[in-house]
């Protein structure tokens, strides 16, 4: 039994620091990534910081969701835009299953490995499933429609934050269908390349807010 009471607390959070002690240049190449991937350039900080929302769900991580507010409300985010970024994430994180459904399909029809890995989006085996339950997939189609739909949010930044939060899904079929979109509605590659980099400091962001948990146990 740990010598801890929870294994998830915001108590935990400030034990981060003691990485300062335990490893001081790994923890400032982490803040240099996060001062650099959070600057303005292509996109605002407050466009940032509701893709960083948007990813914080996806990534399945409390700290950063509470850190995240935080920080896009103070740079001016209305509770309206996080939630649509937030109904970004959830529709990202939906479509990475149902893409992977295609090796199953795939598998289903005997195909060997090396046809099915990683294979580009195919229309023909998404019509299949459908075919087989057409219900869950017309509302997930459904879902699709009325997340990306322009609202707080335009159309093409909500593309973005999808962008970012197919990285930290780790999905390629994901990144395929939303970068490829994103190139669709003429964004910058600027804009696309800095929405990536919020993904990666995220996926750091999220690995360090619980290795307060591990600060924790060593301390």
């Amino acid at each position: 039994m740990s010598k801890i009471e929870s294994l998830s607390s915001a108590s935990h959070l400030a034990k981060t620091a003691l990485f300062a002690q335990w490893a001081p240049h790994a923890l400032q190449g982490f803040q240099a990534l996060a001062a650099s991937a959070f600057a303005p350039g292509a996109l605002s900080v407050k466009e940032k910081e509701l893709i960083a929302f948007g990813c914080a769900h996806v990534l399945r991580c409390p700290y950063c969701i509470d850190y995240h507010h935080g920080l896009a409300t103070r740079a001016g985010a209305t509770r309206t835009e996080l939630v649509e970024a937030l109904w970004v994430g959830v529709s990202v994180a939906a479509n990475g299953p149902l893409a992977h459904a295609a090796i199953a399909m795939r598998l289903l029809n005997g195909e060997t490995p090396d046809t099915y890995y990683q294979a580009g989006g195919d229309p023909v085996e998404r019509a299949t499933l459908a075919s087989l339950l057409p219900a869950p997939m017309q509302a997930f189609d459904a879902l699709q429609n009325t997340t990306f739909a322009a609202g707080a949010l335009s159309a093409h930044f909500k593309t973005l934050i999808a962008v970012a939060c197919a990285h930290n899904l780790r999905c390629a079929f994901s990144i395929e269908r939303y970068v490829t979109q994103a190139l669709a509605q003429a964004q910058s590659r600027a804009a696309i390349a800095e929405a990536i980099f919020i993904a990666v400091e995220m996926a750091a962001g999220a690995c360090f807010g619980h290795a307060g948990l591990a600060a924790a146990l060593m301390e």
